[in-house]
């Protein structure tokens, strides 16, 4: 049984990895937005989770046993970016969301033709790569709407959610 004091924590655990260290990366972004727009512009994000489901196989009269079931994400990831005065952000979601289904014609690209795979990297404080992280076939689900108010910090700040099909560390 390990010892749980300080100096076994301190031993065991080096640097403790940074929730502001990361970054992300559309590298072929749908639409008109580009790569640094995407990657300068991101406020904050979320490391996507993954689970398993259940099966129960059930057995005379007892409660039975629990075995893993099917690979389960939730396919939902969420993004901040703030905005700047030149409107680039909600440009580049924009026409992202217009090959999806354009807005006048009802005529979207179709798929697999809106998908990029987008990275997020965690950095070290050194500022190497710990982990990075692939989303396949991500694309804008939804772009939320923004409160234009006096109370906040007086920037403008987009949520978004993008849809993927699977994600791996690579």
């Amino acid at each position: 049984m390990p010892l749980m004091g300080l100096d076994s924590l301190k031993s065991n655990l080096t640097n403790p990895a940074r929730t502001y260290l990361w970054e992300v990366l559309v590298p072929v972004p749908i639409g008109d937005g580009d790569v640094n727009t995407y990657t300068v512009r991101a406020q904050s994000a979320e490391i996507p989770g993954r689970s398993n489901g259940e099966i129960t196989i059930p057995w005379k009269q007892t409660a039975g046993i629990k075995v893993a079931g099917k690979l389960k994400y939730d396919q939902s990831w969420a993004i901040t970016f703030i905005e700047g005065e030149d409107k680039k952000v909600l440009d580049a979601l924009s026409s992202w969301q217009q090959a999806i289904v354009n807005n006048v014609t009802g005529i979207g690209v179709g798929d697999p033709f809106y998908k990029s795979d987008v990275y997020l990297t965690a950095i070290t404080t050194a500022g190497a790569t710990y982990m990075k992280i692939k989303l396949r076939g991500a694309w804008v689900q939804n772009v939320g709407k923004v409160a234009l108010s006096y109370a906040n910090d007086g920037t403008i700040t987009y949520p978004v959610t993008f849809a993927f099909d699977t994600w791996e560390e690579v």
